[in-house]
């Protein structure tokens, strides 16, 4: 079949249409680094691409949490270490007192070491972090650290310490006396200052020039609680490390994922823009040859 002069011109035009917008779409695909210009592009990619974006936000979204986590469990581990330096250094002072050769006199000025201990002792169990939550409050312990998406159950821990063992300092509390508190700082008072405490007692005795009782080493037990407190929060903290690495290594993932999906491959494009710059100029001196030919040329 005899093409026509009129059909190849025609041809030409569309050729240079469609180089045209092939050119177009390779440089605006350069400059604004995706592919995905369109959604006629690639329906399946761009369903692949939101999936994976969703991915990423939740990845971000927990590693928040994990840090997070991260970083109320490292103030809660100077909180308990810093309980257990005092019960220490109760019973350090217990042990001091109960030289034979202390007068009343020598055992009143230790008042002023016991009523410090005590008073800084109140105040680390009243500790905050950063974000205003209490670090001994049981309200406020878990933290999601994994899961929560594709079906994968939520994964939580403790991120603050307790004060439950606490209650050898107070031998009138009851197994559940923490549940019945009004409020952690109800509690805190239980153990520190209330009439029955033993640190209260303490105090008083030493303020009375009096040698203070202390039958089982209580001191040193609640100092213990507080060491196994914070080697179990050091355990969660190495579960928040693995979590959180292992949350930068599917992120990492996601995010390499996605850009195959979406980003230019420059040294492609490139190409592209290159190999459709020639077809357009080929198209070009096409279309002007078929232009400049007279009617004897067109006819023939």
């Amino acid at each position: 079949m005899r093409t026509t002069i009129a059909n190849r011109f025609d041809e030409s035009l569309t050729a240079i249409q469609t180089h045209a917008r092939q050119v177009a779409d390779e440089q605006n695909r350069l400059s604004t680094g995706t592919k995905l210009l369109r959604a006629s592009d690639s329906p399946i990619a761009i369903g692949r691409a939101v999936d994976l974006r969703t991915s990423s936000a939740h990845l971000d979204s927990l590693k928040r949490l994990q840090g997070a986590a991260s970083n109320r469990m490292a103030e809660a581990e100077l909180a308990m270490q810093d309980a257990a330096r005092v019960l220490d250094d109760f019973h350090q002072l217990w042990a001091a007192t109960q030289n034979g050769s202390l007068g009343p006199d020598q055992l009143r000025l230790f008042s002023t070491q016991a009523r410090a201990l005590q008073e800084e002792l109140r105040q680390t169990l009243t500790r905050t972090d950063a974000g205003g939550y209490r670090l001994f409050d049981s309200k406020s312990l878990l933290v999601m650290i994994g899961g929560g998406s594709n079906n994968v159950d939520p994964i939580s821990v403790d991120t603050v310490g307790a004060i439950s063992d606490l209650k050898v300092l107070n031998s009138t509390l009851d197994p559940d006396w923490l549940t019945s508190a009004s409020s952690l700082d109800a509690a805190i008072d239980k153990i520190t200052i209330d009439a029955d405490s033993l640190i209260a007692k303490f105090v008083q005795s030493l303020q009375a020039g009096e040698r203070p009782v202390v039958l089982n080493q209580e001191f040193k037990t609640a100092s213990q609680t507080m060491v196994l407190q914070r080697i179990a929060v050091g355990a969660n903290q190495a579960r928040v490390e693995r979590a959180t690495e292992r949350a930068d290594d599917v992120q990492l993932a996601t995010q390499t994922a996605l850009s195959t999906e979406v980003d230019t491959d420059y040294a492609s494009s490139s190409m592209e823009v290159q190999k459709a710059k020639a077809l357009l100029e080929a198209a070009q001196t096409i279309t002007a040859q078929i232009g400049s030919m007279n009617l004897f040329q067109k006819l023939g």
